[in-house]
């Protein structure tokens, strides 16, 4: 694969990624207690997890479902609303294609044969924070998945670089640390806390083989550590 193709494939995840970080953000939006609200989702990956593992087949009928509920929604659309403009069922079959392919092109092979065993493990690394450190130091863990694992993972692959520790890379986890610093000293925390927090983020990245699941808790972890100094 060329480094082009494999950095094209990275941002189709990243995008989905962040969706997903703004998914868990939600209750901050409306107020809602972030551990029944992340519980339930935990709940939902879980379950649609274990439907890709043991049921693949009935997951490829959801899929296929799903587009084709998008069509049935728009062709309702069609019928209530005058919608004769020229060229619009081209355009939304066009944007709809481009949705399936960045899904397609954003699935890794092991996703393919084994799930999406990341956005589970998002949730639960989620909901352990806020267990762990209440609702307070959510909002290091939300930065730094935003920020932290899509800057560093694009910024090493592009970059390139020698290798640190396992999968880190000298110029991803630097561009990584300085953007995530940023992006948290802008949301308000003090810059010592969020050397901390970035710290205690790449320590959790060098070290697990699923970051989804440890950068949440060691975001959490830092900020709840430097508020009891």
């Amino acid at each position: 694969m060329s480094r082009l193709e494999e950095i094209r494939k990275l941002v189709a995840r990243k995008i989905f990624h962040i969706g997903f970080v703004a998914l868990l953000a939600v209750p901050f939006l409306i107020n809602t207690p972030p551990e029944l609200y992340i519980a339930v989702l935990t709940f939902i990956g879980g379950l649609l997890y274990s439907i890709q593992v043991r049921q693949p087949i009935i997951w490829e009928e959801l899929r296929q479902d799903f587009f084709k509920t998008l069509e049935e929604a728009f062709n309702r659309l069609e019928q209530v609303l005058p919608l004769d403009r020229p060229g619009i069922r081209e355009q939304y079959q066009k944007a709809v294609k481009q949705f399936e392919e960045l899904v397609t092109l954003a699935e890794r092979d092991y996703e393919k044969r084994h799930g999406y065993l990341g956005i589970l493990m998002g949730a639960v690394g989620f909901l352990i924070a806020a267990v762990l450190f209440g609702r307070g130091h959510l909002t290091a863990a939300l930065v730094s998945m935003a920020v932290y694992d899509a800057v560093s993972a694009v910024a090493g692959t592009a970059l390139g670089g020698r290798r640190l520790i396992g999968k880190l890379t000298l110029w991803g986890t630097v561009t990584g640390a300085l953007s995530n610093t940023i992006a948290l000293a802008l949301m308000g925390t003090p810059l010592p806390a969020a050397f901390l927090i970035t710290a205690f983020v790449i320590i959790a990245d060098a070290a697990s083989p699923e970051d989804n699941l440890t950068i949440p808790v060691a975001a959490a972890a830092g900020s709840y550590l430097y508020h009891l100094l």
